[in-house]
């Protein structure tokens, strides 16, 4: 139904990406969104896998939660 109702309503937010690259999500906002690069090296000063960002160690979630919350995305 959603799906049907963003085609013909606009009801439902473009799956797409603000920067334009691909669609928006969890691998691409947490590793490859260009927009959002500086944020992402300011919280995770290496290269750190998505497996570990989102079911990483304690230390691990509170960055990917503080990433989220600074970059105003809602989950």
């Amino acid at each position: 139904m959603q799906q049907h109702l963003h085609k013909k309503l606009r009801a439902v937010p473009s799956p797409m990406c603000p920067c334009g690259d691909a669609e928006q999500d969890a691998a691409h906002i947490l590793q490859d969104c260009r927009n959002l690069q500086p944020l992402r090296r300011e919280i995770w000063t290496r290269p750190v896998p998505l497996h570990e960002k989102l079911h990483g160690p304690v230390e691990a979630l509170h960055k990917t939660t503080s990433f989220i919350t600074r970059a105003g995305l809602q989950v």
